[in-house]
């Protein structure tokens, strides 16, 4: 039986009465699932989703009840700690209880055609299976910290997630993920599926820090979309690091006039792992402006692939569009693909683009060992440097901190550390 198939059967027998949901399921049930004959998921390792044992998602965790060891709280955060899409009130502040509130469905149209039929289409799978999908929504100013943790403990894990800006507000949100090995993953280890839909109102500003570090079986597939609306700004730091595989699928649409996208990404890869990405960004209204820059190392016999698709319309005169990816290969069987994308419909516009893949620069590397530097150090620093582009922008401090250690157990060299201090 195929994975399709076991989906739409294992979520047929919980006899599931939501519409949000049993839309979700016709979509899926219409469009299938992506195949590798699909022009944006021609590098994504999507065999790996035939072997999971099991899609629906266990009972609530026995962590539900028990003491949970989570990463240092952020000065001056809330926090929202979710197990297996389950929230965790022992792990939450009580301001951002509040601000969860009762559970609520997600829209089923949240997402459009991105999720209904497009590359987000793996975001179906966890809209079906989200034990409690929730919609927060935000005004004023706030800093928010979102805690997912993965356990696997008898089922997958998934997490709904929709989040709404309300006009002039700001928020600096955090997401970071953490993975407990269950005892049912089978071969192919855990299997977390999340979906997330981002909506700014007007004049709204959102610092976005997305931190995906997985355990060396995890299996992890995430669908992001944003809407941003006249004069607001997002602002999206993406950093994937660990896991067997890995696929993120982003689409952010810039439909106000003078509207912002802000995209730094970095992915890092060793062993045989696979981390594949795809950031799409549609300029839909004059004045936008967007800027996407992916650094990617994938070493000994992983695969990192990057795809950075940029549509701008006829109706977004005045548009701004940087767009680039670097990619550095370290290892005989390491692989890296870029794909960058512009697709122009509009003569009064400001566009450019360039995409590099290549290993460590051999006259850099001699210079620092002919200074001392014994070989992994001089390595290491090298690669650091390459990545500082995204890591530096990264905040706040105890974030940067964070992000820098899990960036260091994906490389092959680990950096100094006098680097990580």
């Amino acid at each position: 039986m195929t994975a399709l198939a076991r989906i739409l059967e294992e979520f047929s027998a919980q006899r599931i009465a939501a519409p949000a949901r049993l839309a979700a399921a016709q979509a899926l049930r219409e469009h299938s699932l992506p195949t590798r004959h699909d022009e944006n998921w021609h590098y994504a390792n999507l065999r790996a989703i035939e072997g999971v044992p099991q899609f629906r998602p266990g009972g609530a965790p026995a962590l539900q009840a028990a003491p949970l060891s989570l990463p240092a709280a952020l000065p001056g955060f809330e926090r929202l700690v979710f197990i297996d899409g389950r929230l965790h009130p022992k792990g939450c502040t009580p301001a951002a209880l509040r601000l969860a509130g009762p559970q609520q469905e997600s829209s089923a149209d949240a997402a459009g055609a991105f999720e209904a039929a497009g590359d987000g289409r793996l975001g179906l799978i966890a809209r079906m299976f989200a034990p409690e999908p929730r919609t927060l929504r935000i005004s004023g100013t706030m800093a928010l910290e979102l805690i997912f943790v993965s356990t696997a403990a008898g089922g997958a894990s998934y997490s709904d997630l929709s989040l709404e800006l309300a006009a002039g507000a700001t928020l600096e949100l955090v997401e970071r993920s953490v993975d407990i090995p269950g005892g049912t993953a089978g071969e192919t280890g855990e299997f977390c599926c999340s979906t997330l839909q981002l909506r700014l109102a007007g004049g709204a500003h959102l610092v976005h820090t997305r931190l995906l570090h997985g355990h060396e079986r995890t299996l992890r597939y995430d669908t992001l979309s944003a809407t941003v609306a006249e004069r607001a700004s997002y602002q999206f730091r993406h950093l994937s690091t660990g896991g067997a595989n890995a696929r993120s699928s982003v689409q952010v649409r810039l439909l106000g006039r003078e509207a912002v996208a802000d995209i730094r990404a970095l992915a890092v890869a060793q062993s045989t792992h696979q981390a594949d990405a795809l950031y799409t960004v549609l300029h839909e209204a004059p004045g936008s402006r967007s800027n996407l820059v992916f650094r990617g190392i994938a070493s000994e016999r992983a695969h990192v692939a990057c795809s950075a698709d940029v549509q701008v319309s006829p109706e977004a005169a005045g548009a701004r569009v940087l767009q680039s990816l670097r990619g550095l290969i370290d290892g005989k069987g390491a692989e890296v693909n870029l794909r960058p994308r512009l697709t122009i419909n509009t003569d009064d516009i400001q566009a450019a683009h360039g995409a590099t893949t290549g290993r460590l620069d051999e006259d850099l590397l001699f210079y620092l060992l002919s200074r001392g530097l014994a070989p992994a150090a001089a390595r290491s620093l090298l690669k650091w440097a390459f990545l500082s582009e995204t890591l530096g922008v990264v905040g706040p401090a105890a974030l940067r901190k964070a992000a820098e250690w899990a960036v260091a157990s994906g490389l092959s060299d680990a950096p100094a550390p006098e680097l990580l201090q």
